[in-house]
C-alpha cells in the first residue's frame, strides 16, 4: 500500500507472519514496512551465512528513530554502527562483564561475585514465594521474578540491592518493561520518519520512559564518580570509570568518548534482566503445564545436589535433564522471536539476491527453533530431545537453539544469563513444588515484544523440604 507498505499485513505476531511468508517466498524475501525496505531471513543455513560467513557485511544497525533515543543514541546494542569504534566498545563491555562476573570473593562458598549475588537473591526468592503462597494461596509471579532478577544486575552494575518496596527501584523496573513493550511492538516513526513530528501517545510514552531510565542510570553513575577508588573496584560502573581514566590501554586513538563508555551501563542494565526474567517466567509456566516434567527435574536435583546445600554454577555440568529442560523452554517458547534488526554495511549478495547497502534485515529466530528439518516434532515440548543415549546433554543440539544470536553481534551476556537461569530454577524446585490454580488453563500464547512474555498467570507453591 502507498506509504504504509506491508505494515498492515504483519499483524500482532510478526514472526508468525514471516513464518508463513517463508513457506511461500523462501528463506530470503523483501517487503516494505512504511517506506523502509526490509529483507526477512529464515532457515538455519541462510542465517549462518548472514551472521557468520558474511557476518561483517550484515553487522550494522538500521537508522531507527526509537534506537536513537536509547542511551542518547550511544547504545552499543541498539544504535552504534559497526566499525572500529563499535569493536572497541564491545571489548570494553566484555571486560566490564568479566570484571565482576568472574571476580573472586572472600567466601569459600562461592566461585565468584556473580554467584554470590545470584545465590543470595535465589534464597530470598524462595522465601518470598513461600510467604506469598502462605498468605494468598495463588499469586502472580511476574513482579517478584522481575524484581529478583533486576536486583542481580543492580548489584553487578551499582554494587547494591534494592528493597522490593523501594519506589525508585519499582519505577525503573516499570519503565524498563514499558520501554521493551513499546520498542518491541515497533514505532511507526521507525518506518515512516515523518511520524516522529506527529503527536503520538506511543512515541511520547517512549520518550518519557527513556528520559527517566537515562536519568536513573546517570544519577547512579554520578554517585560513583564521587566515591570512586581505582584500588577498590566495587561494581561494573567502577570498572567503566577506571576504563575512562586509563583507556589508552584499550583505546589508543581515543575513539570512544567517556559518554559512550559509561553508556555501557545502560546496555548491561537493560539487557541484564529482561531476558532472564522472561526465561524464568516461561520455565515456571511450562512446569505448571507439565507437572510430570517438574517431577523429573526435582528428582535429578535431589539425587545430584540433595537438600543439605544450595545449587551452584558448577552443578550445571551434572544436571543434564535440568539443562535439557531449560534449553527446550528456550527453543519451544522462542521468547526472543527476532534478532534486533541488522543492516548491511555495503552492497552484498545472499543466496543469489542482490541486497543494497543500508538495507534493514530481520532475522527470524523463531522459525529456526521450530524448523521441522532441524527439530523432529518441532511443535511438541520434549526436553529429552537434548539428551544422548547415555542421558548426557548433547551440546551440538544446544548450539542450534537460537535465542542469544550468533556471530559478531551475539549477546555477550549468554554465560551470565544461563548461569542465573540455572540457579534460580534449581533453587525454586529444590524447595518448592509449583502448582497451577485448579480452575486455570495453562496458556502458552505469548504477548509480542522485543522479548515475548507469557500472558499473566498465577501459581501456588507447596513446600518440599
Amino acid at each position: 500500500m502507498p506509504i504504509l507498505g506491508n505494515i498492515l499485513q504483519i499483524g500482532e505476531l510478526p514472526h508468525m507472519t514471516f513464518l508463513k511468508m517463508k513457506e511461500k517466498y523462501g528463506d530470503v524475501f523483501r517487503l516494505k514496512l512504511g517506506i523502509v525496505p526490509v529483507v526477512v531471513v529464515s532457515g538455519l543455513e541462510t542465517i549462518k551465512k548472514v551472521l557468520l560467513k558474511q557476518g561483517e557485511q550484515f553487522a550494522s544497525r538500521p537508522n531507527m528513530y526509537s534506537f536513537s533515543l536509547l542511551a542518547d543514541g550511544k547504545s552499543m546494542t541498539f544504535s552504534e554502527k559497526y566499525g572500529e569504534t563499535w569493536k572497541i566498545h564491545k571489548k570494553v563491555m566484555k571486560n566490564a562483564l568479566r570484571t565482576l562476573s568472574k571476580s573472586e570473593v572472600n567466601s569459600l562458598n562461592y566461585s565468584c561475585r556473580l554467584e554470590e549475588y545470584v545465590c543470595a537473591e535465589a534464597s530470598d526468592l524462595v522465601n518470598t514465594m513461600q510467604q506469598l503462597s502462605k498468605d494468598h494461596g495463588g499469586f502472580n509471579p511476574f513482579p517478584l521474578i522481575t524484581l529478583t532478577v533486576a536486583n542481580v544486575v543492580c548489584a553487578l552494575c551499582f554494587g547494591k540491592r534494592y528493597n522490593h518496596h523501594d519506589k525508585e527501584f519499582l519505577r525503573i523496573i516499570e519503565i524498563n518493561n514499558d520501554v521493551r513493550k513499546v520498542s518491541g511492538a515497533g514505532l511507526l516513526a521507525d518506518f515512516i520518519p515523518l511520524f516522529k513530528f506527529f503527536p503520538s501517545t506511543g512515541l511520547n510514552e517512549l520518550k518519557k520512559f527513556i528520559r527517566a531510565f537515562n536519568d536513573f542510570i546517570a544519577n547512579a553513575v554520578q554517585e560513583h564518580y564521587g566515591s570512586h577508588d581505582e584500588n577498590n573496584i566495587r561494581d561494573i560502573t567502577d570498572a567503566l570509570i577506571k576504563l575512562c581514566n586509563d583507556r589508552n590501554k584499550y583505546d589508543k586513538n581515543y575513539k570512544l568518548s567517556n559518554e559512550q563508555i559509561i553508556s555501557t551501563v545502560n546496555d548491561i542494565f537493560g539487557g541484564g534482566f529482561d531476558t532472564i526474567s522472561s526465561a524464568l517466567l516461561w520455565c515456571m509456566l511450562y512446569l505448571l503445564k507439565y507437572p510430570e516434567i517438574q517431577e523429573k527435574v526435582q528428582k535429578e536435583i535431589d539425587e545430584i545436589i540433595g537438600t543439605s546445600r544450595s545449587p551452584r554454577f558448577d552443578d550445571r555440568k551434572d544436571l543434564h535433564y535440568t539443562e535439557a529442560f531449560i534449553n527446550e523452554v528456550l527453543r519451544h517458547s522462542s521468547f526472543v522471536p527476532l534478532t534486533i534488526p541488522h543492516c548491511t554495511i555495503r552492497d552484498t549478495n545472499l543466496n543469489g539476491y542482490f541486497i543494497p547497502k543500508d538495507t534493514s534485515v530481520f532475522i527470524n529466530m523463531y522459525q529456526v527453533n521450530h524448523d521441522q528439518t532441524v527439530w523432529r516434532d518441532a511443535d511438541l515440548f520434549i526436553p529429552e530431545r537434548f539428551l544422548d543415549e547415555s542421558g548426557r546433554v548433547d551440546k551440538s543440539l544446544i548450539e542450534k537453539v537460537f535465542i542469544f544470536g550468533m556471530g559478531v553481534r551475539k549477546c555477550l551476556g549468554e554465560d551470565v544469563a544461563r548461569n542465573e537461569m540455572f540457579i534460580f530454577l534449581t533453587s525454586i524446585l529444590q524447595h518448592l513444588k509449583l502448582e497451577k490454580e485448579p480452575e486455570h488453563h495453562v496458556d502458552l500464547t505469548p504477548v509480542f515484544g522485543l522479548t515475548m512474555k507469557p500472558k499473566p498467570y498465577t501459581l501456588r507453591t507447596e513446600n518440599r523440604l
